[in-house]
């Protein structure tokens, strides 16, 4: 079966709260456990960045699915390509929520023209590379 990565930016309702955060990561984790689909949600500065792997057909669902969600506006598609593996396998969708620490804006900073969250500017491999470092940031301890 041919994976893929879907990876999309969109803008937070004003109003969004860290309850809401909750609400989000348990409803995903528990739909996309039962379809197959593994990813990582992240949220700061309003905006959300998302990546999503899985079958086509199920990811493309997934993302129709999220598009409904009226606790965010101006979804962009960043990237949809086919991959050779999974690289957020073990998460079948973790949110984290982008923080102030230094290590976190030194990471935007690498790929962005501010330390501001500012995900909509950034590439596709701009994207998946912010948020590969930023698991690592997370699996180090250094990040809630």
């Amino acid at each position: 079966m041919a994976l893929y990565r879907l990876i999309y930016v969109s803008q937070a309702i004003a109003g969004l709260e860290y309850p809401d955060f909750i609400e989000i990561s348990q409803k995903s984790e528990f739909n996309n456990k039962k379809v197959g689909i593994t990813g990582m949600l992240s949220f700061g500065d309003s905006m959300f960045l998302q990546v999503l792997e899985g079958s086509r057909r199920t990811v493309s669902q997934t993302y129709n699915r999220i598009l409904l969600d009226k606790r965010h506006v101006n979804a962009e598609l960043i990237d949809f390509s086919e991959i050779e593996h999974r690289s957020f396998s073990v998460w079948s969708m973790k949110v984290v929520q982008i923080t102030n620490q230094s290590e976190v804006r030194d990471i935007i900073l690498k790929y962005s023209s501010s330390d501001v969250f500012s995900p909509i500017s950034m590439t596709g491999e701009q994207s998946l590379n912010f948020l590969f470092e930023l698991t690592e940031l997370y699996k180090k301890g250094a990040m809630g």
